[in-house]
């Protein structure tokens, strides 16, 4: 008997109906015919369960995961194909990424296919999908210039000195010499095979106090002197060292290693983040210290952990074992389905406690400080699917989250909800050193708990008002808890509605725009501005089809990314408010790991810029100079 077989086709047709067409085509390419099938769908567009489709019956359906089957006796032979039609869908497709990432069909016997899958295409055109790396740009001729991401605050230098074989290092402080270590083992890892560091340019260290924290000074002549007044500013001076010598070996023409002069550097922002969604997609602790060296090597100091999304919890939380064994999994027979590409089979990871101070440590090595978050209280449908005790035993009614998970927000009015999220605390206290814990706060649906008996008890005229005040009295009393155990409390800036979290002791993410980080400043509130439409790397790069990435924000293009001006428009008073800038990446997406270093490589270094260099110091042309000797994450 012949193995069944078969291939998936999907096609975006925007100019029939509104918002468009969508054709899903299952095409047998076996040679026997098959019926009293079923074909489960994981994608990024959603296909409503009250949403007239042709061609088949819509089974089960949860977010972004479809179950279809086709009409009754339908038999589908070989060679032929069974089309899906639907034109009611949850919003306009504008990249193929947006389409079938995986599937598996399931035979009448039980037997399980996985088909090829072919990218969705746009009106049946064909095409192929845009992987590619930015090509470098040569500077002018007879122009010449220090090669460093993210660029000095002020270079002042000049002739050119011969290369040396290594940067070595010759005296100084004991933190100069662990600086000088750990940047040597760090670019062992990014580079293998180069030598960057040794014994023969012997760099004199000086402790200068007058110099703020994570600024340093180079004086080129005779001897290179580099001072500093921590083990940071040592660090990133042996970064940019590394940064000239690498870049005047392999492009000579455009990149010199300074004779004379001095370059004085510092940190434009305290706050230099990358964000990285390990909820929707599964990342070793392995490839999260890959991420951490190239951030390290763009000197950005904060790595945003996203631990929880309503697709998967990553923290192991002792009291709490159903987390591990299964909020974390997706799969058939999970309490999950396959979602966002994810194979139809058991699939997820958890972070024990070995596991995220490896990673913890591993960034503080390199001058990064891992911030956790744990979103709460929307986003946690996989909690409550884990633990349906924190649900009110009376709600009726559904409300949908704008992923269209249904009741999917923690429930303050219940005494169990906080008994459970002390222990999550307690858990990422013991785990995470950095002062900060980021409680999300963010796409809380407007309708959550509106069926809840015990959330309405706690509204009327002495009570809260609504969904966001409710929300606010949620976040006030885990920031209380956080305050207890010495911590700042982190949270998007939805944070803010309803009453809010208290300002002190807290900083938001402005995530919606630029301007909404102007509004949270003027309302009291710390600020790390990360703006969608500059600064989310899961947004798509152009317009084009074939272009991965999402675009609800706009696209994103490197020029767009490096353009970006913090805080430009903000008044004399709110300035101070501005604690710094980070970039975001939601993973939707990246099951495909090809596509990471696409969406991350070299924005990653534009942001680092925008949140190092002086406004007036940036220069695009000389960033896509330099920009392809920066690292890239090794993944996989």
């Amino acid at each position: 008997m012949s193995t069944p077989s078969f291939r998936l086709e999907a096609d975006w047709n925007p100019e029939i109906s509104t918002p468009g067409q969508l054709t899903i085509s299952l095409v047998n390419t076996g040679d026997a015919p098959v019926s009293g099938f079923t074909l489960a769908v994981t994608s990024l567009f959603r296909i409503k369960p009250d949403s007239p489709i042709e061609g088949a019956q819509l089974l089960d359906q949860l977010s972004n995961y479809h179950l279809l089957a086709p009409e009754d006796g339908f038999v589908l032979e070989p060679g032929s194909r069974w089309s899906i039609v639907a034109r009611q869908i949850s919003h306009t497709l504008r990249h193929y990424t947006y389409g079938p990432k995986s599937a598996a069909i399931t035979l009448s016997d039980g037997t399980m296919v996985l088909p090829e899958i072919v990218p969705m295409t746009l009106k049946g055109e064909p095409g192929a999908p845009i992987i590619n790396t930015p090509e470098r740009q040569p500077l002018a001729d007879g122009e010449t210039t220090i090669s460093v991401i993210p660029f000095p605050a002020k270079v002042d230098v000049s002739g050119q000195r011969d290369l040396p074989a290594a940067i070595g290092f010759g005296a100084g402080p004991e933190t100069a010499r662990s600086a000088f270590e750990a940047t040597s083992r760090l670019a062992e890892r990014l580079f293998p095979g180069e030598t960057l560091f040794g014994d023969s340019l012997a760099v004199k260290c000086a402790d200068n106090r007058a110099l703020r924290h994570g600024a340093y000074d180079i004086a080129f002549g005779d001897d290179v002197t580099l001072s500093a007044s921590d083990m940071d500013g040592f660090r990133h001076g042996f970064i940019t060292l590394a940064q000239i010598l690498r870049g005047a070996r392999r492009h000579p023409e455009d990149f010199t290693f300074p004779a004379s002069g001095i370059i004085s550097d510092a940190p434009r922002f305290g706050w230099r983040g990358s964000h990285l969604d390990v909820a929707r997609q599964v990342y070793t602790v392995s490839e999260i210290k890959a991420f951490l060296d190239t951030m390290a090597w763009n000197k950005l100091n904060r790595f945003h952990i996203h631990l929880n999304d309503d697709e998967g919890w990553r923290l192991d939380v002792p009291e709490y074992p159903q987390l591990a064994e299964k909020a974390a999994w997706r799969g058939p027979g999970e309490i999950l389905p396959p979602l966002l590409g994810s194979p139809f089979e058991r699939h997820g990871i958890i972070y024990r406690a070995d596991d995220v101070r490896e990673v913890v440590d591993h960034g503080l090595a390199i001058g990064i400080e891992t911030v956790p978050e744990i979103d709460i209280p929307g986003h946690c449908y996989c909690v409550l699917k884990a633990l349906p005790h924190l649900a009110d035993p009376e709600e009726t009614g559904i409300y949908r989250s704008v992923q269209y998970f249904p009741n999917n927000a923690l429930n303050p009015a219940l005494d169990e909800t906080y008994v459970f999220l002390e222990a999550v605390i307690k858990t990422l206290v013991e785990l995470f050193p950095a002062k900060w814990i980021h409680i999300g706060g963010d796409e809380v649906a407007d309708a959550a708990w509106s069926g809840s008996p015990q959330a309405k008890s706690m509204q009327g005229p002495n009570g809260w008002e609504g969904t966001f005040a409710l929300q606010s009295y949620f976040l006030k009393r885990i920031q209380s808890l956080l305050s207890q155990y010495g911590k700042e409390t982190g949270a998007w800036e939805e944070a803010a509605l309803g009453g809010g979290v208290n300002a002190d002791r807290s900083y938001l993410v402005a995530w919606k725009k630029s301007e909404s980080g102007r509004e949270l400043a003027l309302q009291g509130y710390d600020v790390v501005l990360s703006p969608a439409e500059y600064a989310y790397f899961d947004m798509a790069q152009s317009n084009d089809w074939w272009e991965p990435g999402a675009s609800w924000a706009g696209t994103v293009s490197l020029e767009t990314c490096y353009s970006f001006t913090p805080a430009h428009d903000w008044p004399d008073d709110a300035q101070s408010k501005l604690i710094g800038v980070q970039s975001c990446l939601w993973c939707e997406n990246l099951a495909d790991r090809k596509l990471f270093d696409h969406l991350v490589y070299p924005r990653l270094s534009a942001i680092a810029e925008t949140s190092w260099t002086p406004a007036a110091t940036k220069d695009f042309r000389r960033f896509m100079a330099i920009q392809s000797l920066m690292p890239k994450a090794r993944l996989g």
